[in-house]
Formats: C-alpha cells, structure tokens, sequence
C-alpha cells in the first residue's frame, strides 16, 4: 500500500501531521476519522527512483552475504547493518543499502523496502523475496539468487573479455590509419607536386584528409545529426521493436544472442518457479528479465494462455527468439513434475553454448579484422606509392628532355 504524509485537525482543532499507509485517500481519510482526526490534505510518498539498476557482481555478492548470515539466524536487520558496513563497498551501493535498512527498521518488509528503491533492484529479486517471505525461506532464496546472478555475471565476463582482442585490433586499425594519413602522407606533399594528375587512389585519401582537417565542422555537423537521430529513434517504440528483432536473425551474432536470452528466460523462470512464484506472473517476469523487447512483448499472452490452461511448453513454443530446445525440455519438466531442476540444467547447458558461441564469434571476428586492416593500410601505402613512382618517372622525363645527347 502507499505511504501518505497528511496534515489534519483534531478535536480541539490542533493541526498534526504524520504519516501513514492507505489503500488511497479516501481510505486515508476514514483511517483519521477513527482517530478523531480530519484531513486537511494528503501527499503520497513516492518511493525513489533509481537512476541506475545495481549490477549483477553487486545483486550477486548482497544476495548470497545476506543468505549466509540469515541461514546462520542472524536477524534481517542486523544482517543488512552488516552489509552496509563491509570493507571496500562503494558508496552509491552503501547508500542503497542504507536506505534499505531503514525502510525495514521502518515496518517495511525487504521486499517492499527493495521495491521503494525504483529500479536499483531487478523485479526478479523482489518477487522471489515476497515469495520467500511469505513461505519463510528468506535465507534459502538468497542464497539461490546468489548463484543466479553469479553465473549471469560469469557469462557476461566471458563474453566481455573474448571481444578484448577484436576491440585492439579496431583501435589500432584507427590508429594506424590516422598516422598514415596525418603524418605520413603530408610529407610527401612536395613531391607529388611534379605529377601532372594524382591517382585515383591519392585523390580519394587527400580528399578523406581535406574533409577531416579542413571541413571538419561538416564532420561534427553530421555526428551531432547521427546522434540526434539515434536519439530520436531509440525514443520510438516501432523502431525499438524492429531492432530488437532483427539482432536476433544476424548471420552470425544472431545464434549467440537467441542463445544468451534463451538461457536468462531459463534461469529466471526455474529461480521463481522454484520459489514459488505463480507461473504466470514467473512467466512476465521471466520474460522481461530477457532483455529483448521484441522477446518481452510476447510474453503477455504466452502467460494468458497459461493461466486458461494451455501447457506451458506450448505456450513457450509460441515466443519467436527463443530457441526450440527450451521447448522440449519444458515439456520433460512438465511430465517428470520437475521443472525447475530441469530449467536449471537446460541454462547451464545454454550458457556453456553461449560461451562456446561467443568464441566461435571471435575465431571469425579477428581474422575479419586483420583483412580490413591490411585493406585500408594497402589501400594507403597504394596511394603514397603511386604518385611518388609517377614523380620519378617525370623527373627523370625532365632530366631526359636536358639532356638530349643522353637519348643517342
């Protein structure tokens, strides 16, 4: 329920103020009246929002900390006290944290005290905390949230650092043409003054050189222009939607991104079924906790088809960007009546495929990048070599032309 700060009038006509929890103001307004108190006026108070969810190391570590101190029966307050002061905590965490303990020293539950920190907290980990809550495995939970996202962070590293060498390689791709064309290239300026007519290939680099140097306001005109409009479209529903799906049908990129997804959705689904969680609400969880919207616009009537009774292999078969074999094993887990250890193994499954699939990424990405590297530095040193042959080639035309008695 939402928490109200009024300002009212007793019975002697004394002004108060407070706070307190109400279904809205007008159940705000009878919960006075009992006391012999009349509104005067009411503000909800809103729960903070955060400007940035916490990441997956951090979900990680608070999760299965506060688990091991609950599950050693050490009290949910004292047990967040001592997270707040841990040793090497950064402080936009430790305010977090903070704010935590006081809206449950408040009367709040965790869960609820998670929810009044706006997005910091994923809705995966306040869901699975008001079940855990509700069935009194709060430390259970977090321990299992834990391992959740740790493995979540596990593969996002592994992903992360196989595309470290492909990154070098574009920036000293840049680099390397930037000198070339800055510093190389300028140097032989006097010399190609004795060519009648640049090559092709010289006019091309001089001209790239002369848009960058000299019209460089045309360069930072179309930059800001680029980035207005993806600023734009990234605000337009349809294009979001259009994107989100087409990274998923890539030739190469778009197996490891249904891979990737198809593991979260897995991982996920099994950590809330497990809790206990209704399966249609674990269902919209779940399916925004992919991180596709294209993935996530579907799930709402994947869940309204579970709720009316349909299978929930069925139901999941339906979601476009989700790989078949989740179906499959949705259905062992359905008939064997153990879905959440089956979801737990086809996620681990699928995240050692997607580390398997983001090397294989790399194996193709790196020679990829060695073959436009010595593309665009050929095409430079092409261009310096040509017209500086063609100088020499005037210049011993010219000295040929003294010398005629050289020709007999």
């Amino acid at each position: 329920m939402p928490r109200y700060r009024y300002q009212a009038v007793d019975q002697r006509g004394k002004k108060v103020k407070g706070q307190m929890e109400a279904e809205d103001e007008a159940g705000l307004y009878g919960a006075l009246r009992e006391e012999g108190k009349y509104l005067v006026k009411a503000k909800a108070d809103r729960a903070k929002k955060g400007r940035t969810p916490l990441a997956a190391e951090v979900l990680s570590a608070f999760s299965r900390e506060l688990g091991t101190l609950l599950e050693a029966g050490i009290p949910l307050t004292k047990a967040i006290a001592i997270l707040t002061r841990e040793e090497g905590i950064k402080l936009k965490v430790k305010g977090v944290y903070e704010d935590v303990l006081k809206c449950v020293c408040g009367g709040y539950s965790l869960s609820e005290a998670m929810e009044r920190q706006g997005n910091r907290f994923p809705p995966l980990m306040i869901h699975l905390f008001k079940a855990a809550e509700a069935s009194g495995g709060l430390g259970r939970a977090a321990l299992r949230l834990g391992e959740h996202y740790s493995r979540e962070h596990r593969l996002r590293l592994r992903i992360r650092s196989a595309l470290v060498y492909p990154k070098f390689l574009a920036a000293l791709l840049i680099a390397v043409a930037g000198l070339l064309m800055g510093v190389v290239l300028p140097q032989f300026e006097p010399l190609f003054r004795l060519v009648e007519e640049l090559p092709l290939p010289t006019r091309i680099l001089y001209g790239i050189l002369d848009l960058v140097t000299e019209k460089w306001y045309l360069c930072a005109a179309a930059a800001a222009w680029a980035w207005l409009l993806g600023r734009w479209l990234k605000e337009r529903p349809w294009f979001c939607l259009w994107a989100a799906r087409q990274q998923l049908f890539l030739p190469i990129t778009g197996r490891l991104k249904k891979t990737v997804y198809t593991a979260r959705f897995a991982r996920t689904l099994s950590a809330l079924y497990g809790a206990g969680v209704p399966i249609a609400r674990a269902l919209e969880i779940a399916g925004k906790a992919v991180g596709n919207v294209y993935i996530e616009r579907q799930f709402d009537p994947v869940a309204a088809m579970v709720q009316n009774g349909e299978g929930l292999g069925a139901a999941i078969s339906r979601v476009d960007g989700l790989l078949p074999k989740l179906t499959f094993a949705v259905q062992v887990g359905e008939e064997s009546g153990s879905l959440d250890a089956v979801l737990d193994s086809m996620a681990e499954a699928l995240e050692y495929d997607a580390g398997q699939a983001s090397e294989r990424f790399v194996s193709y990405l790196e020679p990829a990048m060695v073959i436009v590297m010595a593309v665009v530095v050929g095409f430079v040193m092409i261009a310096v070599m040509m017209p500086i042959y063609a100088s020499y080639q005037a210049m011993e035309g010219v000295g040929m032309a003294r010398l005629p008695w050289l020709r007999g």
